[in-house]
């Protein structure tokens, strides 16, 4: 009985990390092609922020700003569940990470390296995601041309947004290219040949539209 509950609790385990990582790697991509709005013009961004806070639904055309902290906060729950699970499986204290330092240097597999740089970048998110929610979830009103571009260069926070860009969009196609590998859509070393370089292309326009989004904001701040 003891262990059945305990292959119970694991199996749940690795489902809830699962579908969480999808939900958060699904969300990251809107999110960034949301937020890129600003290369189509002020217009396309202004009406992507007011649609996001559901003006349509007020009389005077100003949504609820409140909806924008309700998202983050959401999105910051499903990140400490995801997060939590995943802890289950890092190494923790020292002997486990000698033995699996020792076993990577024996096996130099291309899966094996992309699994290390998701626990890297996934530090690096989980050190820095919480102050964006916070930043965007705490003054939600200011979304938008002008306060998104305030926030990012007159306020410095593409110090934080930079490295955030490179590490989640990294983080996210990793885990959905291993995500594919665990639910056997892969069937031949063709396939994930394929796959990988999907992934890498992915990564690579990703990370393009966020430089070209950060750069597009500088036109709205005011030097």
């Amino acid at each position: 009985m003891v262990n059945f509950n305990r292959d119970k609790w694991a199996a749940w385990l690795d489902q809830a990390q699962s579908v969480s990582g999808l939900f958060l790697a699904l969300f990251l991509w809107t999110h960034l092609l949301l937020v890129s709005s600003i290369l189509l013009g002020p217009k396309a961004m202004t009406w992507v922020a007011s649609t996001m806070e559901l003006s349509f639904l007020t009389d005077d055309g100003h949504g609820y700003p409140w909806v924008v902290t309700v998202i983050a906060f959401a999105v910051g729950t499903l990140v400490v569940i995801h997060v939590w699970v995943a802890m289950q499986k890092i190494p923790i204290n020292l002997a486990q990470q000698k033995a699996l330092a020792q076993s990577l240097k024996h096996i130099d597999h291309g899966d094996t390296r992309l699994w290390r740089w998701q626990v890297i970048t996934g530090l690096v998110v989980l050190l820095l995601v919480p102050i964006h929610l916070w930043l965007i979830g705490a003054a939600p009103e200011t979304i938008g041309p002008e306060g998104s571009a305030y926030r990012i260069w007159g306020q410095g926070v593409w110090l934080l947004y930079l490295p955030l860009l490179f590490a989640a969009e990294l983080h996210g196609a990793i885990g959905l290219y291993r995500l594919a590998l665990k639910w056997g859509l892969v069937h031949s070393q063709q396939q994930r040949a394929r796959l990988r370089k999907v992934k890498t292309l992915l990564s690579v326009a990703f990370v393009g539209v966020g430089l070209l989004t950060l750069v597009a904001f500088s036109q709205y701040y005011p030097s």
